[in-house]
C-alpha cells in the first residue's frame, strides 16, 4: 500500500482516543488522505468487507474490553477540509462538527449554529442524523457522497432519496461516508454568533462539561423523554461510582479515565433493564458500541 507507515498502527488502543478515555483495541486503524488512499485499502493485510468501521472525533463510539478485530478507518487529509462551492458547502466527513460552525461563522453562512455544540464529526452526523435544539443534520443536507467497499466505487445520493429519521441518516452497508454537500444561506454574522452563544449556555446548563462523556446515553422513544424514564427507574445508587449517571441530566453518564469499557457496557446494560421493567419500553442507545 503506498501510505505511509505511520497511517497504519496496530492493536491501536482506542481510550487514547475516545472522549470516554475508555475501549479495547483495534487490530488496524488506518488514516487515509485522499481518495487514491481509500482505493488502496484492498490491499491491507486482513482486509475484510464486513469488518470496516469508521473512525470520527471518537465522542459516539465505545470499543468493547476484548477489541474490535478488524480494520478501523479515520478520514483526514482532503476529507477533513469545508470549501464554499457556487451554491453550497461541500464538508468532509472527517471535518469537526466545532470547526464546521466555526467555520460557517467566519463566512457569515447561517443555519448550522446547532452543530456548535455537538462533540462529533460531519460523517457522524450523517450517519446518525445527529441534531439538537430543534434542527437535524438532514434539514441542511443536499447529498451525500459514499464510498461503496463492495464495488469499490465513489457515489453520491440526493437527501429526498435517502430515508433519514430521528437519529437515523445513513447507514448503508458496506460503505463510508467521504463528504456532505449542505445548503448554503447567507446571514447575520451578529445574529450567528449570538445564537450560537445561546446554545452554548443552554448546553453548559443542562449536560455534565469538563467529564468524561459521550452525549446522550439513549434514543428518546416516541412520546417520550428518556432521561424521565432512567430517573423515575434507578435508585440513588446509579449517581455513584466509577461509572455514575449525571445529576445535572440523567441520560448523560460520567466515567473515571481507563475504566474497563465492559463496565460502562454494563452499566448501560442496568439502567435499559431498570426503565424495561418499570416502564416495559425497550430503551436504544445513542452509543455506538462494537
Amino acid at each position: 500500500m503506498s501510505q505511509e507507515k505511520n497511517n497504519i498502527q496496530n492493536n491501536f488502543d482506542t481510550s487514547k482516543l475516545s472522549w470516554l478515555k475508555s475501549g479495547g483495541s483495534i487490530e488496524k486503524l488506518i488514516k487515509v488522505k485522499n481518495e487514491n488512499e481509500l482505493l488502496q485499502i484492498k490491499n491491507i493485510d486482513k482486509f475484510n468487507i464486513d469488518k470496516i468501521i469508521p473512525i470520527g472525533n471518537f465522542s459516539n463510539l465505545l470499543i468493547n474490553h476484548k477489541g474490535y478485530n478488524g480494520l478501523a478507518l479515520k478520514l483526514i487529509g482532503d476529507f477533513a477540509k469545508v470549501q464554499i462551492k457556487n451554491n453550497y458547502i461541500l464538508a468532509g466527513a472527517g471535518v469537526i462538527d466545532s470547526f464546521f460552525a466555526q467555520f460557517c461563522y467566519r463566512h457569515k453562512i447561517t443555519g448550522y449554529e446547532f452543530l456548535h455544540t455537538i462533540p462529533g464529526s460531519i460523517g457522524g452526523n450523517i450517519f446518525m442524523n445527529a441534531g439538537c435544539y430543534g434542527s437535524e443534520i438532514k434539514d441542511k443536507l443536499i447529498s451525500v457522497i459514499y464510498f461503496d467497499f463492495s464495488s469499490f466505487k465513489i457515489f453520491e445520493k440526493n437527501i429526498e432519496s435517502l430515508n433519514f429519521s430521528y437519529r437515523k441518516g445513513f447507514q448503508i452497508k458496506n460503505t463510508i461516508i467521504l463528504y456532505g454537500k449542505f445548503i448554503l444561506e447567507y446571514g447575520n454574522q451578529d445574529s450567528i454568533k449570538a445564537k450560537m452563544k445561546e446554545y452554548e449556555e443552554m448546553r453548559n446548563s443542562t449536560q455534565p462539561q469538563r467529564v468524561n462523556c459521550c452525549g446522550s446515553i439513549f434514543k428518546n422513544p416516541p412520546g417520550h423523554n428518556a432521561w424521565k424514564l432512567i430517573k423515575s427507574s434507578i435508585d440513588e445508587s446509579f449517581y455513584q461510582g466509577p461509572v455514575k449517571l449525571s445529576k445535572k441530566h440523567s441520560n448523560f453518564f460520567e466515567n473515571d479515565p481507563n475504566i474497563n469499557s465492559d463496565e460502562i457496557i454494563s452499566f448501560i446494560n442496568q439502567i435499559k433493564e431498570r426503565v424495561f421493567n418499570k416502564h416495559h419500553i425497550d430503551l436504544e442507545p445513542e452509543l455506538e458500541i462494537k
